[in-house]
């Protein structure tokens, strides 16, 4: 396997591992617990929820696809805190210098996850998610697949949502966000910014409302 699909299948597995065991023997929506005083406290609801998603956006000016997703604890049916990654499914293509061979650019990134859900009335219900963490980027010669360079950046990355309610914990939606990322401008072939992009994303949730 060659190191830039084994880094792809590592980050995969490390994100179905996150949805099996971040939360062992709690299935989404199922745990209840007490918060608050002892004396006049309200039931708080808190259990767990998890979210495959397909993302797409431009990386270096060419469309490409993330898969990935996030699970985490939710708070009262509405707040949920957890963690999340997503993975490139294919390689990006950067130009070499002129004459000479060009570059494979693989990324993923991953982080601390937040996401709010708001009832709108009947089966939706609107969202709105943030991603705070880090990434790894590296850059390989297409032709000999040589390691050219490589680095760790910066990401943040907000969206707006909405989602439909097949059941009452099973969910599928669509959304729109950004991705703000720093600290890459020194990989070859990547420029300020290229990392940077509007993303529409898939998703199927459960857990939440």
């Amino acid at each position: 396997m060659s190191p830039t699909k084994s880094m792809r299948f590592q980050t995969l597995v490390a994100l179905l591992a996150a949805f099996a065991g971040v939360f062992p023997g709690v299935s989404p929506g199922v745990l209840e617990a007490q918060v608050g005083p002892e004396v006049g406290s309200e039931e708080t609801r808190v259990g767990s929820a998890a979210s495959i998603v397909v993302k797409g956006g431009q990386i270096a000016q060419e469309n490409r696809v993330h898969f990935g997703g996030w699970a985490g604890l939710v708070f009262s049916e509405r707040l949920a805190i957890g963690g999340g990654g997503f993975a490139l499914l294919k390689n990006v293509n950067l130009a070499g210098p002129e004459g000479e061979t060009g570059f494979d650019l693989d990324m993923g990134y991953g982080g601390l996850m937040f996401r709010i859900w708001e009832p709108l009335g009947g089966y939706l219900t609107a969202e709105m998610g943030l991603l705070l963490g880090a990434g790894h980027a590296e850059v390989r010669q297409q032709l000999t697949g040589t390691e050219v360079g490589s680095n760790n950046f910066l990401v943040a990355e907000g969206e707006l949502g909405i989602a439909y309610g097949l059941f009452r914990s099973l969910h599928v939606g669509a959304s729109a966000g950004y991705r703000l990322t720093s600290g890459v401008e020194d990989l070859p072939g990547v420029s300020k910014g290229d990392l940077n992009a509007f993303t529409g994303s898939l998703f199927v949730r459960l857990g939440g409302v």
